[in-house]
């Protein structure tokens, strides 16, 4: 993987990233994060093919599961992980990587903005994501709304 570009709220140009966190945002509603049941698939239906959710186990160690993955990602990827688990990931660095987000977002419970390059079998392509906690209950993330956007491929 290439270098990571972190990006803040106010250095976010992307527009799908920007309307994501709106969204996010709208959906807080007072609280530090939206609950999974304040996500209507139907008001992001134009980036759904974009987007994960991710289910955050009590596992020791923790585990993360895809619920959805997104088919746009599947297909860039070339491996549709809707039902298993981030360390079943075919590809060990960025298992690692998506591993290692997906702590941090649980830990600071503060959504992650990033702008990279990732490379999936030669293949490589320039994204921006933005990795939004869940909670049911208000304080402990439970889930992750994961949008992840080609900006152009690199080839």
């Amino acid at each position: 993987m290439q270098p990571v570009q972190e990006l803040t709220v106010e250095t976010i140009t992307n527009p799908k990233i920007v309307r994501m966190y709106d969204y996010w945002s709208s959906k807080c509603a007072g609280r530090m994060m939206p609950s999974r049941s304040d996500i209507d698939a139907l008001e992001l239906r134009d980036c759904l093919g974009n987007l994960c959710l991710i289910e955050v186990t009590d596992d020791t160690p923790r585990r993360f599961r895809f619920r959805i993955d997104g088919s746009n990602l599947a297909s860039l990827t070339g491996f549709d992980m809707t039902g298993k688990f981030v360390d079943q990931m075919p590809e060990p660095g960025y298992r690692d990587f998506v591993t290692a987000l997906y702590e941090r977002v649980v830990l600071t419970r503060e959504p992650v903005f990033l702008a990279n390059h990732e490379e999936w079998e030669g293949y490589g392509i320039e994204v921006v994501s933005a990795t939004l906690p869940l909670s049911t209950y208000g304080f402990r993330v439970d889930g992750i709304l994961d949008a992840v956007f080609p900006v152009r491929s690199l080839d």
